[in-house]
C-alpha cells in the first residue's frame, strides 16, 4: 500500500472512531423498554395504588406555610419522610436545605434531583387547599409543593420496587429559591462533592430548559432640588428625566433570535413626587431585563446606563443606577444535543406530554448548576395556572405524569 493511502486510511479510522465516540456520548439513555420493564411497572402500580394518599400528603404539605426565609416546619417534615424512606444519609444543612443521599456504586455519577420548599407568599400563615375535580387550589400548591411530593413519592416507589442505584442520588429540598436560588447556590458552593448532573423540578409539565437566563434589570432613580409649582420655572424635574429615559430606552434594539441570544426588557414600575403642586425631588422607574446571552445582557445594560446618564446631564438632575450584575446568563456548549437533554426529551415524548417546550431560557435552580459548569436541566412538576397568586391552581393528573417523568429519568440515568 502506498504511503499516501496508509495516511488516508489512518486518518479515516481516527475520524470514524471520534465520530462513534461523539455519537455514543450524545445518545439518549431512554428506551421504551425501560418503561415496560417489570420493575417500572411495579413502580407505576405502587403509585396508582397510593393515588389518594399522594393527594392527601400533597394537600398536607401545601398547608404548611413556607415563605422564603421561613421554611423550617416544611423542612422538618420532609427530613422525617426521607429518613422514613430509608435513604443512606439525611440531614438539614447549615442553610436550611434538606438533603437525602441514596448511595450507588463507586463507578456511578453524582446526580442531584432538586425541588424548592419556599413560596413567594410572605405574610400568608394560614393556607387551606380546595379540591375541585382534577384541580387543587391554594397559594403554593404547584410552585413548588408539587415537586417536593414528586420527589418523596418517586423515592418511596423506587424503594418499594427494589431499585438498586448505580449512581449516587442527592435528593435536595432547598430554601430561598424564590429570592435568587439562594439555597441551591449555597449548597453547591459549600459542597465538597463534584456533581455530574443536576435535575431541578419546577415550572409547568412539558417545559425542558437547559440554559440559564440572565437577569440584568434593576432600579434607576433621578433626584433634584424640588420646588412649588409657582417657583418651578427652570427647576430640574426628575419626572421629566424619567419620561425621557424611558422613551429612549424603548428604542434600544435587542435580539429575538437566535434563541441562544434572545433578550427582552420591560419598564414595570414608575414612581415619584409626593404632591401635585410641586416638582418631584425624587422619581424612579424599574426595568426588567433578561437575556439568554451574557454579552447581549451587558450590551443592553451599558446602553441603559448611558441613556440615563445623558438624560440626567441634560435635565440637570442626579441619577443613581442600580442594575443586577450578579444573575448572569450562561449556556453550556452543546447542551441542546447532550445526553441529558436528549434523554429528558425522549421521556416527555414517550409520555405524550402536551405543550413540549425545549428552551435555553431557564429561570430555575438548574441555573445555579449551569453557571458552575454542571450539566443541568429543569423539568416541570404538573400543569397549573395563576402561579405566584393567591388563587394558584394545579392539576392532579399532571402530578402523576410528572412523577412518571422523574422515575423514568432515574431509571434511564442508572
Amino acid at each position: 500500500m502506498k504511503k499516501t493511502n496508509k495516511i488516508f486510511v489512518f486518518l479515516l479510522v481516527i475520524f470514524l472512531f471520534n465520530f462513534f465516540i461523539a455519537s455514543k456520548a450524545d445518545e439518549s439513555l431512554f428506551k421504551p423498554e425501560i418503561a415496560s420493564s417489570p420493575q417500572a411497572q411495579k413502580i407505576f402500580s405502587f403509585i396508582e395504588k397510593n393515588r389518594e394518599e399522594i393527594i392527601r400528603e400533597w394537600i398536607y404539605l401545601a398547608e404548611i406555610p413556607a415563605p422564603s426565609g421561613h421554611e423550617e416546619k416544611r423542612a422538618r417534615y420532609i427530613k422525617e419522610q426521607l429518613e422514613a424512606a430509608g435513604l443512606d444519609k439525611v440531614y438539614i444543612d447549615d442553610f436550611g436545605n434538606v438533603l437525602g443521599i441514596w448511595k450507588g456504586t463507586e463507578k456511578g455519577k453524582k446526580i442531584i434531583f432538586s425541588a424548592h420548599m419556599d413560596t413567594v407568599f410572605q405574610g400568608v400563615w394560614e393556607i387551606k387547599v380546595k379540591r375541585e375535580e382534577n384541580l387543587l387550589k391554594a397559594p403554593g400548591i404547584g410552585d413548588d409543593t408539587a415537586s417536593c411530593i414528586n420527589l418523596l413519592w418517586s423515592i418511596r416507589a423506587l424503594k418499594y420496587a427494589g431499585f438498586k442505584p448505580m449512581n449516587d442520588y442527592y435528593f435536595l429540598a432547598t430554601v430561598g429559591e424564590e429570592i435568587g436560588f439562594e439555597g441551591m447556590k449555597l449548597f453547591l458552593d459549600n459542597s465538597k462533592e463534584k456533581f455530574d448532573m443536576l435535575i431541578a423540578l419546577d415550572g409547568d409539565l412539558g417545559g425542558l430548559s437547559y440554559g440559564a437566563l440572565g437577569f440584568g434589570g434593576g432600579r434607576i432613580t433621578f433626584r433634584g432640588p424640588g420646588a412649588h409649582t409657582m417657583q418651578s420655572r427652570d427647576v430640574p424635574n426628575p419626572n421629566l428625566a424619567v419620561a425621557k429615559a424611558i422613551e429612549r430606552i424603548y428604542n434600544i434594539s435587542v435580539p429575538s433570535e437566535p434563541i441562544e441570544k434572545w433578550t427582552i426588557y420591560n419598564v414595570g414600575i414608575i414612581g415619584g413626587g409626593k404632591v401635585n403642586n410641586a416638582v418631584s425631588q425624587e422619581s424612579f422607574f424599574t426595568i426588567d431585563l433578561r437575556s439568554a446571552d451574557q454579552t447581549e445582557l451587558e450590551k443592553a445594560q451599558q446602553k441603559i446606563e448611558k441613556i440615563c446618564s445623558e438624560v440626567a446631564s441634560e435635565v440637570g438632575v442626579e441619577v443613581e443606577i442600580n442594575l443586577n450584575k450578579e444573575e448572569k446568563a450562561s449556556q453550556l456548549p452543546g447542551a441542546r444535543h447532550s445526553t441529558l437533554v436528549k434523554t429528558a426529551e425522549d421521556i416527555l415524548k414517550f409520555l405524550k406530554v402536551r405543550d413540549l417546550r425545549i428552551t435555553p431560557l431557564g429561570s430555575t435552580e438548574a441555573n445555579a448548576g449551569i453557571e458552575r459548569g454542571i450539566p443541568s436541566v429543569n423539568l416541570g412538576r404538573t400543569y397549573g395556572r395563576y402561579k405566584h397568586s393567591l388563587r394558584e391552581e394545579a392539576e392532579i393528573d399532571g402530578l402523576f405524569i410528572a412523577m412518571r417523568q422523574v422515575i423514568l429519568m432515574l431509571l434511564s440515568l442508572n
